[in-house]
């Protein structure tokens, strides 16, 4: 998803009209906005969550969104271990803004659980959260909706938009046309003081977790069966992630959207050479496993292009038509001039390596990374490790899960 789709969704969902939610505390004396939450309805949760507030669901409750639910500057959301939420059919979603703050207190053996009313790839919005890290749009690292009013990223590496530790989203990836949809979980400018840890993404239309700018970590993240990438990023996006395991599902390999990169990355669309802000996209990727198929035209382990660099080590690539494609001049500069793949382990994989540069000629990069043939990647090579059983509800997945 770029940027422009979320323009669209927050649009698109504006014209709707707010219900009410119950609150820990009473709204802020000088907010008279009618759209603010004041009574919790579970089977019609949307509105927004008004500065000075706390909202505190109820675990015992299932919850159903049926609009947007923003959680305001100044605001908190906490949902606690073992909460489901389901959201109806359209663009619903829930977005926390910049100063916002969500903590999702899930637990291995409880979960917190957002999926669609219904099980289909792009039933619902997703999860968005706006923060004030850096982005590379402009000069100031912040970027702004066509709305006008939904700013994200700005100066503070450190922000903190609260905790996300083990939740699970179902279904998302809701699509206006095929240019504008959502991801599973989208980070606008989110900054390395927000915990992100245990995250499953599963049977989205988009990508499953995309970082717009921000230097917000990730730890122990799994995506299957998304109809785009499974881990993707631009704007300068800085954060550390351990541990991912992503994967197709054959359930999708003849589906019109079978599912594209493990990972795909950019600086940025417009200017790949921008100094704005965080400057080139530069995360680092460790303990890392990506399942593919040949399916479909986007048959890339890993997508590394528009400016990006990046630091690897110990990465699991399988079944894809291409391990590693890289492009632009910036990119290229960048892994040539460094060790910064290491470690990686193709399996299964027709065309190791492949590149171009800005002008379009063909590059050869086969040195510029390390193989080693017993990589572990997230945990245990190919298949699904440890610490993603259980909480995920899955309890394997391999190879012939994605297919090939």
């Amino acid at each position: 998803m770029k940027k422009t789709i979320l323009k669209a969704a927050l649009f698109f969902s504006l014209v709707g009209a707010f219900s009410s939610v119950s609150v820990s505390c009473s709204n802020s004396d000088d907010d008279d906005s009618t759209d603010t939450i004041s009574t919790i309805d579970p089977s019609n949760f949307k509105g927004n969550i008004a500065a000075g507030t706390t909202v505190t669901l109820d675990p015992s409750k299932v919850y159903t969104i049926t609009g947007k639910v923003m959680v305001e500057n100044g605001a908190s959301l906490i949902i606690p271990a073992g909460t489901r939420i389901t959201v109806a059919e359209g663009a619903n979603y829930l977005i926390v803004d910049r100063g916002g703050k969500i903590f999702v207190n899930g637990t291995a053996s409880s979960p917190v659980v957002f999926e669609g009313t219904s099980h289909k790839q792009g039933h619902w919005g997703g999860i968005v959260i706006l923060g004030n890290a850096p982005t590379n749009r402009t000069s100031s690292g912040t970027s702004t909706s066509e709305l006008g009013d939904l700013t994200y990223g700005g100066t503070n590496t450190g922000d903190n938009s609260g905790i996300i530790k083990y939740l699970v989203i179902k279904d998302s990836g809701f699509k206006y046309n095929p240019e504008k949809e959502f991801n599973g979980l989208s980070l606008f400018g989110v900054g390395s003081g927000t915990t992100i840890s245990y995250v499953y993404v599963t049977v989205g239309a988009d990508d499953g977790v995309e970082c717009f700018g921000g230097n917000v970590n990730l730890d122990h993240v799994v995506v299957t069966g998304v109809g785009d990438d499974s881990f993707d990023w631009t704007e300068g996006y800085r954060g550390t992630v351990n541990y991912i395991y992503a994967a197709r599902m054959k359930a999708y390999q003849t589906a019109a959207e079978p599912g594209n990169r493990g990972i795909e990355a950019d600086t940025q669309d417009t200017n790949p050479n921008t100094t704005f802000g965080n400057g080139a996209s530069n995360p680092v990727i460790n303990n890392a496993t990506f399942l593919g198929n040949t399916a479909g035209s986007e048959s890339q382990g890993m997508k590394v292009r528009a400016g990006s660099n990046g630091q690897f080590d110990n990465i699991v690539l399988a079944n894809f038509s291409t391990g590693l494609d890289f492009e632009t001049d910036r990119t290229l500069t960048w892994f040539q001039g460094g060790s910064y793949l290491k470690n990686l382990r193709f399996v299964n994989v027709a065309t190791k390596s492949k590149a171009k540069n800005t002008a379009g000629t063909a590059v050869d990069i086969s040195s510029v990374y390390t193989e080693n043939t017993s990589a572990t990647g997230a945990g245990s090579g190919t298949a699904l490790p440890d610490w993603a059983k259980g909480w995920t509800g899955l309890s394997s997945f391999d190879v012939t899960d994605a297919m090939n």
